[in-house]
C-alpha cells in the first residue's frame, strides 16, 4: 500500500491582514498581473500559482501561523492515519465537489475532487526564480524530524548546503528543510488561537541567480529587508518581510546536480 500521505507540499497559505494590499504587494513582488478569482471576496484567499507550489494569501488565518498543505489521494485514509500520530490539533475531513480536507497542527492534508481551473505554475520571476525548501521550525531537531519521516513515509538525510541541517526531498517541488534556528535567526511568537509559541519565518527558501539584483528588486517593491545580504551556515543569502511580516529567505541558485 501506498503511503497516506504524499511527499508534495502543494501550496502554502500565508496570513495576511489585508487581502488587497496584500495581493498588490506580491503582485509586485513577483511580477504578475492581478487577475480576479472566482469568490476571492468570499473566501478570502487569493492564488499566486508559482511552479509545483503555490502560495495563497489568506484572510481568514490571520493571527495563527502559515500553512503548509500536504497532497493525499484518499483523504479518510490520510485521517485515520493522522489519528495515530502525535497531535495537538486534528479538525474533521471536510468534503465539497472540490475538495477534500484537514488541518493536523499547522498543517493542512488536502486531495482535489476536481480540477480546480487553476493555470500550471510558473516560476515566479527572474529575480526569484523558484522555491527550493519550506522550513519546519522546531526546538527539538530529533523529535521534530522522526515525526516528520513518519508523516510523510520518507527518510531525511543531511542537508549539505544549509549546514547539514536534516532534509526530508520530496517527490515533488520544494524539500522539507528541518532548521533549530541555526539557520533561522528569528524569534518565537505566541498564536493565541492554536495556543502555541513558535517560530515562523522564514515560510521558505527562495533561490534567485543574482543576489545583489533580487535584494534591489526586494527593496523596490518595499519590502523589510533588516541585514542584507549576509552568510548564514555558509551560505550567502538575505531575509525580508512582506508588509505582514511574513519571512523568506533567498539564496544563491545552484544546479540541480549540487542540491
Amino acid at each position: 500500500m501506498s503511503h497516506p500521505i504524499n511527499a508534495f507540499m502543494p501550496a502554502v497559505f500565508v496570513p495576511v491582514h489585508d487581502l488587497k494590499r496584500a495581493i498588490e504587494w506580491y503582485a509586485n513582488l513577483f511580477q504578475r498581473p492581478i487577475v480576479p478569482q472566482p469568490d476571492q471576496d468570499t473566501h478570502g484567499i487569493y492564488i499566486f500559482a508559482l511552479e509545483e507550489t503555490e502560495i495563497i494569501l489568506d484572510r481568514n488565518t490571520w493571527g495563527s501561523p502559515p500553512t503548509v498543505m500536504f497532497d493525499a489521494d484518499d483523504i479518510h485514509a490520510a485521517h485515520q492515519f493522522c489519528e495515530h500520530r502525535p497531535h495537538t490539533v486534528l479538525t474533521e475531513a471536510f468534503t465539497d465537489e472540490y475538495i477534500s480536507v484537514f488541518n493536523i497542527n499547522s498543517h493542512m492534508v488536502c486531495k482535489a475532487n476536481r480540477d480546480l481551473g487553476l493555470k500550471p505554475g510558473r516560476p515566479t520571476n527572474a529575480h526569484l526564480r523558484k522555491i527550493s525548501r519550506i522550513l519546519v521550525h522546531t526546538d527539538d531537531i530529533e523529535d521534530t524530524t522522526a515525526w516528520y519521516e513518519a508523516f510523510v513515509g520518507k527518510s531525511a538525510g543531511s542537508d549539505p548546503r544549509f549546514g547539514d541541517l536534516p532534509a526530508i526531498l520530496m517527490d515533488r517541488g520544494p524539500h522539507l528543510l528541518i532548521d533549530d534556528n541555526r539557520l533561522s535567526h528569528s524569534q518565537s511568537k505566541y498564536f493565541e488561537q492554536l495556543q502555541v509559541e513558535t517560530r515562523t519565518n522564514p515560510i521558505m527558501i527562495m533561490e534567485s541567480p543574482d543576489l545583489d539584483a533580487a535584494l534591489a528588486h526586494v527593496h523596490s517593491v518595499g519590502g523589510l529587508v533588516k541585514e542584507g545580504i549576509e552568510k548564514r551556515l555558509g551560505v550567502t543569502c538575505f531575509h525580508f518581510q512582506d508588509p505582514d511580516g511574513n519571512g523568506y529567505l533567498v539564496v544563491e541558485e545552484v544546479d540541480k546536480t549540487a542540491q
